[in-house]
């Protein structure tokens, strides 16, 4: 059980834009080679005004209690005392219906996937492999790719999971491709994120750009640039949205969202665990905001009813409902 207290919502409400910024530089300060630059800009905006840094104490106090602050975050506390904050709670209630049925699983596997794939990763892993070419690419939870390097190309098949990948510049001018079920995109000199979802690819861009090409409809072309994402399926590309934290941040070791809806969290939770995590419809439509640490699964859901009004009922380990 949490000994810590957790801080409920802050009053006055913060804007959602304030919250999200506060959220990503947090996400920045978690990087492995965090610069004094990069800690001073974090500094220089929460000094902007006041709301940006209630914001920031509030996802700092909230991730202590969590046991969650890496040091290049807690070295960059201003050590400013943080606001009081009021006892509202966010809470949304929405209606919608929560697929219980299905056999429970134990162990979840990719057997079809993982068959030739030259780097896997089992639920709850990540890792970080370099490619022949100096370019780095991290793997998320049950994650399997394949690369296939040539004279001509260099192609990396993500068959599950997701992907972030920082490419290196190639003296053969070879060009660098992502292929998925529904599609390839080719790296235009860049950091971007790819995920395999169901009948779906999602593809974050977060430096240079990436161009996006649908399988069964080649001349439909995108090119996303930094900042932006989208999804698409064999035959569509959505209208582009502003990339998102969250779709960078599991790489730090982290899920950082705001204003979330509990199933949907859950749902991105219980790919970094095994077996059933899931709530009933009553809890389904409550927000959740927060940076959560997916190394510890289980303190995160032990958590949760100190952040929202709900319960926890866990039969074992890898049977949790959480009801509203």
């Amino acid at each position: 059980m949490i000994q810590t207290a957790l801080p409920a919502s802050p009053h006055p409400p913060i804007a959602t834009a304030i919250t999200m910024r506060a959220t990503a530089w947090m996400v920045a300060l978690m990087g492995p080679e965090v610069t004094a630059h990069t800690q001073a800009a974090c500094a220089r905006w929460r000094a902007e005004h006041p709301d940006h840094e209630r914001a920031w104490q509030h996802l700092h106090t909230f991730s202590a209690a969590l046991g969650n602050v890496p040091a290049s975050v807690a070295h960059s506390t201003l050590g400013r005392p943080p606001s009081n904050p009021g006892r509202r709670r966010a809470m949304t209630l929405a209606l919608a219906t929560l697929a219980c049925t299905g056999a429970w699983q134990l162990q979840r596997a990719m057997p079809m996937e993982t068959w030739g794939a030259d780097h896997v990763t089992g639920i709850g892993e990540r890792r970080q492999v370099r490619l022949d070419d100096g370019t780095v690419v991290d793997l998320d939870t049950g994650t399997a790719i394949a690369i296939d390097f040539s004279a001509t190309q260099r192609l990396v098949t993500l068959r599950a999971g997701a992907i972030a990948i920082d490419t290196a510049a190639d003296p053969s001018h070879r060009p660098f491709r992502v292929a998925t079920a529904q599609g390839m995109l080719r790296a235009l000199g860049t950091r971007f994120t790819v995920r395999q979802e169901d009948r779906m690819t999602a593809v974050s861009v977060q430096q240079g750009a990436v161009e996006v090409r649908p399988a069964d409809a080649p001349d439909i072309v995108t090119v996303l640039q930094a900042g932006q994402r989208t999804r698409f399926t064999r035959l569509h590309i959505d209208a582009l949205d502003v990339a998102d934290t969250t779709d960078i941040s599991w790489t730090q070791g982290m899920l950082a969202v705001y204003d979330m809806r509990l199933d949907t969290f859950l749902a991105e939770l219980s790919r970094y665990r095994r077996g059933r995590l899931a709530c009933n419809e009553a809890a389904a439509g409550l927000r959740i905001s927060g940076v959560f640490p997916l190394d510890d699964t289980d303190r995160v859901i032990t958590a949760l009813p100190h952040l929202l009004p709900v319960d926890i009922q866990m039969w074992t380990r890898y049977w949790v409902v959480v009801r509203g």
